[in-house]
This record gives structure tokens, sequence and C-alpha cells, in this order.
């Protein structure tokens, strides 16, 4: 019996040129009986009769492309911008496109076209390599995702970009309120005057004491922003100038409006990295996970040279494949539990949730008191020792930083007997410890705010004559110095914990040989506190970079320093966290935390601008009934072109087609959003069918053939886990484009 298997060699296009040349890029065995199925057949019929081919059913098996198709695809490369080396074309064709080019005669504009346009890339290239250079810590970053993992590298990179939202912080308000301010004072500028001199009691402002002080009082304004540090460009106070009358610069309305478009920055610049975020997760789809194999086989990296980047990279694959077994290991456990096993788990997370908000209650309480503590001894504090009135001064953040230091240990303790997978587990710890931390900062705030404005008791003798409590005669000054206090401390507290606990704790349990000390073993990097501890410092600055202009600065180089203080930790003297989880899932969280950080800083800020009347003895607003006051005033000195379109945007009717604008453009995005998934779940399965006929068409012809090694075809077969065979042809260029088989 003779069967035929006929033997499509397609030639490369330019081999019309030349015989000789040609390369066998595309070849495709067929049998009557062995056809891919109709969906496949019908797909990429749809496909070919896009491009204006009907090609016969022997030449749409297995996807393979037709002669003129191929044509066409070189004359678009010819075409194409991106450079020879990047397009996706075999080696030789790459070759013949070059001599075409290489000899077509171009027009004088053409030439000029194209030199223009080599120049442009080699700027943007060199350009872009200035910029990498200053790319701060790209080295360190890139080892630590070797060595630990996308994961802890996340915490790294988080932290960099806290380091330039500081420093893009600083240079705003340097460039359009400090340099004013000091060019001011410099020239001996008049000072904004007391408009209503009703109110003299109000205007008393002398922060600094009389006399002779001992030296520990000016190390105790040093380090809590009293005294001499008051009156500086630290704080709020200090900013007394108004109009400068020779460039009609008016420094508090560029004062103001530098704050907002700081925030205004800020969150377009976080949405902006938390929607890459998403995209990235979005690759993670539950339905649609990387085979193991492929990673074990595919992932390497063969541009690796240096010893010392390959184990960074064995690591890093090792990471990656934990990650997804231990995921794996986690939707097994919750696919097998029982109704009774589930109702049992409800009532155990119940009950833990109930502990959490007694302990969350308890240290609200302590917070709050602990500021009318500290508020109320504020005018004795000065008969007191250098220790007592430090902690006094510092009692709110001492008991804050202690709150953050021991409740999310507990929260880590209970979270692990509440059975979630590593990745919710992760982020429920990071969503109470968030939780926490910014609920004790805005008890804080709030404590602060009741005291200053005398809201549980507007009836004080203090505050009925200046709309605040006279006591504080700048109380934004004394918001700037909280936030600043608690920033210093926070500071000292990541100091002393690293080279205090993880330190000795090192040390004990690697030379001392006692049992209980060995297994107690070195300090775990945990990444949720970590993480949340910079993002309460962040919202720290946020909430008193009104009162404190300067506080960036330090913040900046603060963060700066803690990146080299948690590097050391890390390599030095503390292991990985046991639980690795994927750096998409972590920047997501990390900047969703951090957008709940300034919801948080901006409600207190929006509405003392708003509601809270300034103080009258200090800063650039105590002429006016509000902060925001300012800016009506500016659009009535304006001409009268731009007051009537500033009007007409804070209208009604254009507020209602802005919002019709945004419907549309909403309803189009998630029109758009719909159909790209719908086109993803389409591709998917088109890999899923092109995949499903080779294995048919390999399956069948091993099945059919024997194997035999005669001729041009050399066949091996492998059986894997499924039973499916597996098939390798290896094809010699043959005179003939048909194979015969005799089969007895």
């Amino acid at each position: 019996m003779e069967q035929e298997y006929t033997l499509e060699v397609i030639p490369d296009w330019s081999s019309q040129l030349d015989p000789s040349q040609a390369s066998y890029s595309q070849t495709s065995v067929f049998r009557d009986s062995v056809r891919p199925s109709n969906r496949s057949l019908r797909r990429l019929r749809s496909l070919h009769s896009k491009n204006g081919h009907h090609p016969s059913v022997e030449s749409t098996g297995g996807a393979f492309l037709d002669p003129e198709l191929t044509i066409e695809e070189m004359q678009r490369f010819r075409n194409d911008k991106r450079r020879l080396r990047e397009l996706p074309i075999a080696m030789g064709d790459k070759r013949r496109l070059r001599e075409k080019w290489n000899t077509v005669s171009l027009s004088s504009w053409e030439t000029w076209k194209l030199g223009h346009s080599k120049s442009l890339k080699k700027f943007r290239e060199e350009s872009s390599l200035v910029i990498s250079w200053l790319n701060l810590w790209k080295g360190s970053l890139h080892e630590i995702e070797g060595r630990f993992g996308t994961g802890i590298q996340s915490y790294f990179t988080f932290l960099r970009f806290l380091v330039f939202l500081n420093l893009t912080a600083f240079l705003l308000i340097g460039s359009f309120v400090l340099l004013p301010t000091l060019y001011a004072d410099n020239m001996k500028l008049k000072e904004i005057e007391v408009r209503n001199q009703s109110y003299t009691e109000c205007t008393k402002y002398q922060p600094l004491p009389k006399g002779l002080l001992p030296i520990y009082l000016y190390i105790l304004d040093l380090v809590s922003g009293t005294g001499f540090m008051e009156l500086s460009y630290m704080f709020y106070g200090y900013y007394r100038f108004g109009i400068i009358q020779i460039y009609t610069y008016n420094i508090p309305l560029a004062y103001l409006l530098t704050m907002l478009l700081y925030f205004l920055l800020c969150l377009l610049w976080i949405v902006k990295r938390a929607v890459n975020g998403v995209k990235q997760e979005w690759m993670h789809d539950k339905d649609y996970h990387t085979k193991l194999s492929a990673k074990v086989f595919a992932a390497w990296d063969s541009c690796i040279k240096e010893t010392e980047m390959a184990k960074f990279k064995q690591q890093d694959i090792s990471n990656d494949l934990k990650i997804n077994l231990e995921e794996e290991m986690c939707r097994k456990r919750k696919a097998e539990r029982t109704k009774k096993e589930k109702a049992l788990l409800y009532f155990v997370r119940f009950n833990l949730n109930v502990v959490i908000m007694i302990l969350l209650t308890g240290a609200f309480f302590s917070i709050y008191h602990a500021i009318r503590i500290s508020q109320g001894k504020m005018h004795d504090n000065n008969k007191l020792g250098f220790v007592k009135e430090f902690t006094i001064q510092y009692l709110p953040s001492i008991v804050i930083n202690f709150s953050n230091l021991l409740l999310p240990f507990i929260f880590g303790i209970i979270t692990r007997y509440e059975d979630y997978p590593p990745n919710t587990e992760i982020n429920l710890l990071l969503m109470r410890s968030v939780f926490l931390r910014m609920a004790n900062l805005s008890m804080l705030v709030f404590s602060l705010w009741q005291q200053i404005t005398c809201s549980d008791d507007r009836n004080k003798e203090d505050c009925k004559h200046c709309g605040y409590n006279k006591k504080y005669q700048c109380w934004e000054s004394k918001i700037g110095q909280e936030m600043y206090k608690l920033m210093l401390f926070d500071f000292l507290r990541i100091i002393s914990v690293t080279y205090c606990i993880e330190l000795p704790r090192k040390f004990i349990t690697e030379h001392i040989s006692f049992k209980l000390l060995k297994n107690w073993g070195r300090q775990r990097f945990l990444i949720p506190d970590n993480v949340l501890d910079i993002v309460l410092g962040q919202t720290v600055v946020w909430i008193g970079m009104f009162y404190s202009p300067l506080l960036p600065l330090l913040n900046c180089v603060k963060y700066f320093i803690v990146f080299y203080i948690k590097k050391q930790s890390l390599y030095v003297y503390c292991h990985p966290g046991k639980r690795i989880f994927r750096a998409s899932t972590s920047k997501i969280f990390f900047q969703l935390v951090l957008l709940i950080g300034l919801v948080i800083a901006c409600i207190p800020v929006i509405y003392n601008l708003v509601m809270v009347h300034p103080s009258r003895a200090c800063g650039p607003f105590r002429n006016y009934n509000t902060a925001w006051a300012i800016i009506p005033e500016a659009v009535t000195s304006l001409p009268a072109t731009p007051r009537k379109i500033l009007n007409f945007m804070l209208s009604e009717l254009f507020v209602l087609l802005l919002t019709t604008v945004l419907c549309v453009v909403l309803t189009a995005c998630v029109s758009l959003v719909r159909y790209n998934r719908r086109t993803i779940a389409q591709l998917k399965q088109h890999l899923i069918l092109a995949g499903r006929d080779k294995r048919y068409l390999v399956k069948t012809l091993g099945a059919q053939s024997p194997a035999s090694r005669t001729g041009a075809f050399q066949w091996s077969t492998s059986e894997n886990d499924e039973g499916d065979t597996m098939l390798t042809a290896e094809l010699e260029p043959m005179d003939s484009g048909t194979y015969t088989q005799e089969n007895n």
C-alpha cells in the first residue's frame, strides 16, 4: 500500500530571483485524513480574506504563510520606522532589504528627511543614556531584585519614588515661595501689616524667650521646632511678606497655589503608577497562567556573562517558582474545604476581627490623652528638666510610634490563624496596619484641631476674641512642629530598631550557642511593616508641608539615608520574609496605600484653608478670614476677559458640561475596555485552538507512521504526562516537493 504525503516547501520571496538562495522557512505535511478543525479553517480563511487572498485548503493547515502574503509583508517592512535589526524577519531577508535600501535613489528632500530622522534618533538615544545615569540606585535595585526577588525590590523602588516625590515638592516650594521670600528679606521689603487693629491681644507673637537660657533649651528647640527654629524658613510663621511691587509677585497667592499644585501633581503621579501596576496584574489573570515549564526552560537570560549576576538571576527564578507553587497550594487547600470547615473558619475570623477592633480603640484612646497632657503642660515645661521636657514634647510621637510598632506585630500573629492565601494575607495585614497608622495620625490631627478651635467648648474665654484659641498665637506653626517632631522621631526609631534590635539579635543568634536563642533566629525583613512606615512618614509630610514648607526637603534626606540603612539591614542583619509575593501585586497596594495617605492628608489641610481663621500674628494670610479668601481677591484683580473665563469655569453650566463630557469619555473608555477584553479572550482561544491543531496533526502522523529515519525526515517521539505523543521532524532541503513512503 502506498501513501503519499505532500511536502509544501514555501521559498523566500527573494528566491524568485536566484533559486540557489531559497530558504525553506515554512514546511507543512498533510494527508487527506489529517486536517485542522473546521473552526481553525474558518478563522484562517477570514484572516487571509482580509488581505485579499483565498488560499486552498492545503495552504491553510498549521497557519502557514502564502508566498504572496510574505512579499506584502516584506514590502511593508521596507516602509517600517524601526531599525533593521528590530524587524521580525530572517537574517538573510534583512541583508537583502539593506541591499535594496542602499541601491534606491533618493531625492534631496528624502535624503534630508532621512538624515534628520537619524540625527533625531541619535539625539534621543544619547539623551536617554544621560537620563539613565540619573536613575538613582539602579545597580543596587537590580542586585536586590536578583538576590531577594521582585517583591523586596519593589519596596526599595517605592522608596526611591518617594525621594523624587519629596524632591519635586522642594523644587516647587523653593522656586515659587522660598526664593521670593529670600529676595524680599534681603531687600528689606515691607512686611504684611495687620489691617484690623482691634485684635491687639491676638497679634502678640514672641516665641523667643528672653534672658539667659540653659544650653539644653537650644537643643530642645532644635529637635522640637520651637524657639529660634520657629522663626526660621522652616515654619509657616516666618513667611510674612506680601506682594513684591517691583515684579507684582504675590507671595501669599504663590504660597497657596504651589501647595495645591503639588497635591494635584501627587494625585496624578500616584494614579499613573497605580494604573501601570494594574496592567501588570492583569497579566496574572486567574484563567490564564504561565506554565511552570515555561519559567524553568525559557526564563533564563542568555545575555548574562558574569558569575555573580548569574547567581542573582538563578535566585530570581527560584523566588518566582516559589510564588507560583505557594499560590497553587492555597487554591488547592481552599477547594478541598467542607462546609463545616468553612463555617468554623468564618467564626474564627469574626472573633479575631473583634479583638483587632478592641486593640484599635485602645490605641486611639491613648493618643487622645497623650495630646491633652502634652498640650496642657505646654506653658509650664520651662520649669522642668531636659528629660521631662523632652518627654512631654514628644509624648504624642512616642505613643503613636509605640502603637505602630506593637499592634502590627499582633496583627501579623492574628492573620496567620485566618488561613488566607499568601497575597490575601499580605494585603489584609497591609489594610489593617495602614488603617491603624492613618487612624492614629488622624486622631493626632483631630486632637490638635480641637485644642486650637475650641470645638469642645466654644464659650471658653481664650476662644472668644481671635476666632481660635489665643494660647496658640501662631497655630499653623504649632501643627508644623508636631509633624516635624513626628518625622524626626520616626527617623530615630528606624535607626534604633536597626542598630539596637536587629544588630544585637544577629550577634546573639550567631555567637551564642544557647538553643532557645538559636531558634529565635535573625530578624525578618517584613515588607508590609517597612512600606507602611514610609507611607506614614510621607503622609506626615503632606499634612505638615503647608505649615512647614521645608519639611519635604528633610524628608527627602531622611528617605535617602533610610535606603542605605534598610539595604544594610536586609543584607547583613535580616533574612527575607517567609512570605514571598508578586511585585505587580505589591506595586498596586503600595500606590493604593499611598493614595489613601494623600486623601487623609488633604482633608484636614483643605478644611483649615476653607473654614478655620488664619493666625492674626503670623503668616502670609493674617489679614484674611480664611486662607482661601485670597483666591477671590486675586480673581477680582484680573482683567475683564480672564475674570469672565474663570467665572464661567466656576459656574454651574460649566460643571454640567464638564460632567457630561466626562461621562461620555468614561462610557467610551468602558466600551473600549470591554472590547479589548473580548479580543484578548478570542486571541487566547485562538492560541488554544492552534495548539490543539498542531498536537492533533503531529499525534496522528506519529500514530500512522513508524519511527523511521528515511530520507530527509528524522522522527523522535516522547510521551508527556498526559499520554500525548510529541514528535519532532528534522527537515533537510529537497529537490522535489513530494515525499513517498512505502508501507507494506
